[in-house]
């Protein structure tokens, strides 16, 4: 089923603008999916390597392209820097789609979102919450006033957490 999923996914979000790795082969029988290598470096990688001014337009420029999938109805769902790379042309791609779904619902872009954010404060914290607002800047100028909607689902979100942890 994944092995089906998975290329589908991508080539929507491809359709919606996102950069993704170039799909060769789908064989369902070995449940194998061959694709591109994309080059470069994981985000994971490289946002301690670069200035506040470069990671504060990066961070944005993910915002985009997190409101383009989600717009077109794609949730990532493992938002993290490690899944993303920026190429030496300065693309950001984005892989490994192997836990997405379709969904235009508040709940699952929230879940998205605070999933990023929560990935952002373990990997990187240090900046993760300066990140993360580029990151929403950049999801705002994609998806206008439905980002208020959504960061209030976040917060929801986030107190279910701590209500679970303070149990």
């Amino acid at each position: 089923q994944r092995t089906k999923h998975e290329p589908l996914i991508i080539h929507k979000a491809k359709k919606a603008g996102i950069p993704t790795p170039i799909i060769y082969m789908i064989d369902l029988n070995s449940s194998t999916i061959v694709m591109e290598f994309v080059k470069g470096k994981r985000l994971k990688e490289m946002l301690d390597e670069i200035s506040h001014e470069e990671r504060r337009s990066l961070c944005r420029r993910i915002g985009i392209l997190v409101g383009k999938l989600h717009k077109s109805g794609i949730i990532h769902g493992d938002l993290t820097t490690s899944n993303m790379i920026l190429t030496p042309e300065g693309r950001i791609v984005f892989i490994d789609f192997g836990l997405s779904e379709q969904s235009f619902e508040t709940e699952s872009r929230g879940v998205d979102l605070h999933l990023m954010k929560r990935a952002l404060l373990s990997t990187h914290f240090a900046y993760a919450e300066k990140c993360f607002v580029s990151i929403i800047e950049g999801y705002r100028e994609v998806m206008g006033e439905k980002t208020e909607e959504i960061l209030k689902k976040i917060r929801e979100i986030e107190k279910r957490g701590r209500y679970i942890s303070e149990r």
